[in-house]
């Protein structure tokens, strides 16, 4: 993860982000500069300041009729989480009661890009609960964390004996797959590539379904919490694994 990334996890945007990491690099300079270390048109680096200064990430300091600025130490950067973790901790009682108003209601998380993807599979492992699953086999291994998949997660899932019942599309990389069912901890039964109904990968476990995209266009997840959704999903499963040879 690269360091603009790992700002943008602490609440900055990418844009102010890459001015943020400008500024620190130039130290006392100018927006023209900033906007072209940054790769950014500088009536939006002027606006970016803004959000920065009220921050406190940007100081301003003026010099004759010039305007400089000047990015703040690395470790300002741990005032402002404080102050957000503050801010998170006053509003947590009324999150609560709104989350608790309905007993019934479904838990939806959603998660983008290979990190999102990475703690929904990491889910699976920690919920400890057998999994069943829609696998488009190919699409995982042409996924830019299929070394993830075929290392990290499945030695992670074997280790704690977390059984995983996959129905994938037959393909030359599924019977490969297949093959590895013992050693990997799996089942897997294979259906024709033109009779497989799905484009995303379908994970049930507990009274959990993530539904997993891997197109370009679209990486990324969601995670339905439903005791309902995932029995229905449960029984969609069962009903192509008992008519799967």
């Amino acid at each position: 993860m690269t360091l603009n990334e790992q700002l943008q996890t602490l609440g900055l945007n990418e844009k102010e982000a890459k001015v943020y990491l400008a500024s620190l690099e130039l130290g006392l300079t100018t927006i023209q500069k900033i906007a072209k270390k940054a790769g950014i048109k500088r009536s939006t680096v002027y606006e970016i300041m803004d959000d920065l200064i009220a921050q406190n990430l940007i100081t301003v300091i003026p010099k004759g009729k010039k305007r400089y600025f000047l990015a703040a130490e690395p470790a300002k950067l741990a005032e402002v989480i404080a102050r957000k973790q503050e801010v998170l901790n006053t509003m947590m009682p009324e999150l609560e009661a709104l989350s608790k108003v309905s007993p019934i209601k479904p838990k939806i998380r959603f998660y983008e890009g290979e990190e999102g993807i990475k703690t929904v599979y990491a889910d699976t492992v920690k919920e400890g609960e057998d999994i069943l699953a829609f696998v488009a086999v190919s699409e995982g291994y042409k996924s830019p964390i299929s070394d993830y998949l075929t290392k990290q997660y499945v030695n992670q899932r074997s280790e704690k004996k977390i059984m995983a019942k996959v129905i994938a599309p037959d393909s030359p990389l599924a019977k490969a797959y297949k093959k590895r069912d013992n050693r990997e901890y799996r089942k897997t039964k294979l259906i024709p590539e033109d009779e497989y109904p799905f484009s995303i990968e379908i994970n049930i476990y507990g009274n959990k379904v993530a539904f997993i995209s891997y197109k370009p266009e679209e990486l990324m997840a969601v995670i339905i919490e439903s005791k309902e959704i995932a029995k229905t999903m449960a029984l969609i499963h069962k009903f192509f694994w008992k008519n799967t040879k």
